[in-house]
């Protein structure tokens, strides 16, 4: 899939208790974790093939540390879903013309076994991934008379939960331009501080998820 170098596997084995990264192997089997470099960072990790997450939903990485796109994210749960929004306080975007959309459509996924012991524990396991993709909002099309739906779209970023990434716990990758891989976005954007300040649990926007922030602790105040 990428033209870098040998792909390197990362995996968070197991739903409820994940406890280190395994590279390669069965999913039946525990081997060495790996950096996503490829170095081993030692331990090793016990699951059983009904426990590991499927292969083509935990990170990888080339041989330059780079994250690799997901193959088949689309597939994947998609937990909110906006159109318009910024963080910004003016708004963010220049004023909209009457009959124009109110920006793009952005919509976020996880992985399905993510969400699943999310659902069971309140916990975003390690391996954790966020996909954000963003798609034109359009109205070009019959028999449409109103309104707006997705048009052209790409995969523009992913939220990964890694400890060894950043002391968040976190790390952002962009891919923009269709990139097949990505290098983490450096620990001083805007992103992580805005994370860790305004997310309503564990650096992850809950709050604007209906599929998940029925989750939230009661006392989260969102």
């Amino acid at each position: 899939m990428s033209s870098k170098g040998t792909i390197v596997v990362i995996s968070s084995l197991g739903l409820v208790a994940l406890t280190a990264f395994a590279a390669g192997g069965s999913r039946s089997e525990a081997t060495p974790s790996a950096s996503p470099a490829g170095s081993a960072s030692g331990g090793l990790a016990e699951a059983s093939a009904q426990d590991a997450p499927p292969v083509d939903q935990i990170p990888r990485f080339n041989d330059a540390g780079e994250l690799i796109r997901p193959e088949g994210w689309q597939a994947w749960v998609m937990v909110g879903a906006s159109i318009g929004l910024s963080y910004a306080e003016d708004g963010g975007f220049e004023p909209v013309m009457e009959g124009s959309a109110p920006g793009m459509f952005h919509n976020v996924y996880m992985q399905p076994w993510s969400y699943r012991h999310f659902r069971e524990t309140g916990e975003f396991p390690e391996g954790t991934m966020f996909i954000l993709a963003m798609y034109e909002a359009s109205v070009n099309a019959d028999p449409a008379r109103g309104g707006w739906y997705e048009d052209e779209g790409f995969l523009a970023e992913i939220h990964l939960k890694r400890e060894d990434l950043h002391e968040s716990g976190w790390g952002f990758y962009g891919f923009a331009g269709g990139a097949e891989s990505a290098s983490m976005i450096p620990g001083e954007a805007n992103c992580y501080s805005c994370h860790v300040e305004e997310t309503a649990l564990d650096n992850v926007f809950v709050q604007f998820y209906p599929a998940l922030r029925d989750k939230l602790p009661a006392d989260s105040g969102d």
